[in-house]
């Protein structure tokens, strides 16, 4: 990592409702700066903000308050497909009902780069979806149709789409939600895998998954950020039982201590 930003937000809020009377803050003000090649997981409870901090990044949503910017240029100065080249996202709720095979999906992942009047994809579109589902060892599945899939091999489909796209910034929203332990450990491998090569930040609900991951993790509660920094320094029992009001324990014993819910009030 060279600890350079890619993405800073300053003051970023945004709030649900209408501008003329306010609406109400779902998020914000938040200070946060995403560094170059890192993987930053952001946790928290439900309706801390984390999926709307998401969907600020990848300029699906517009700031209520704040500012954020690409390296020096600010979102406000770019266009919605310069950021779909910078920025890749794979939302929390996927269609896999769609009658598409797995090719085909990926190859959806080159949208950003087709010209105007274009009719079909070229040929640098195709070798880019073979090279992302070899990057993910998902080319035995390229035939499949998606309705024929687990829900470790669809998630790891979607990622390939994300990674034909060529972005910097890959952005998972929940990547192992409704996934086994098997399926989890599978994402948090290739995630790793990604480590330097892609700058990753990822929403999860998975404490033990953000700490297999993560170079750092943003904790949000209400909105705001709570804590900031290494796992060993975010996935405390304090900094855990403030952001989730809720008593957290630490087993040792092992190969590293893990910090796990506890029942005692």
């Amino acid at each position: 990592m060279s600890g350079e930003s890619i993405v800073t937000a300053r003051r970023l809020g945004w709030r649900a409702g209408s501008r003329r009377t306010g609406g109400r803050r779902i998020l914000g003000p938040v200070d946060l700066e995403v560094r170059r090649g890192e993987c930053l997981a952001v946790v928290g409870p439900n309706g801390a903000g984390k999926t709307t901090l998401l969907r600020l990044v990848t300029g699906l949503l517009s700031a209520s308050e704040g500012e954020l910017s690409w390296g020096e240029t600010p979102y406000a100065d770019m266009s919605r497909s310069e950021l779909a080249r910078r920025i890749a996202y794979v939302p929390q709720v996927r269609p896999s009902r769609v009658p598409l095979t797995v090719e085909q999906l990926v190859l959806l992942g080159r949208y950003p780069y087709l010209k105007r009047w274009q009719l079909a994809p070229r040929a640098g579109d195709f070798a880019a979806v073979e090279q992302a589902l070899d990057r993910v060892d998902a080319l035995h599945l390229r035939k499949r149709p998606l309705r024929g899939l687990s829900g470790g091999e669809l998630q790891t489909v979607y990622v390939a789409a994300a990674l034909a796209q060529g972005s910097e910034l890959l952005v998972l929203d929940e990547p192992t939600t409704h996934l086994d332990p098997r399926h989890q450990r599978e994402i948090a491998a290739l995630l790793k895998r990604l480590a330097g090569e892609r700058t990753v930040l990822t929403a999860t609900h998975e404490l033990n998954f953000a700490s297999l991951v993560a170079d750092r993790i943003l904790g949000l509660r209400d909105g705001r950020a709570r804590a900031l920094g290494p796992p060993a320094k975010v996935l405390r029992e304090e900094v855990l039982m403030d952001l989730f009001e809720a008593p957290f324990e630490t087993v040792r014993g092992g190969k590293r201590p893990v910090t796990v819910l506890g029942l005692e009030p």
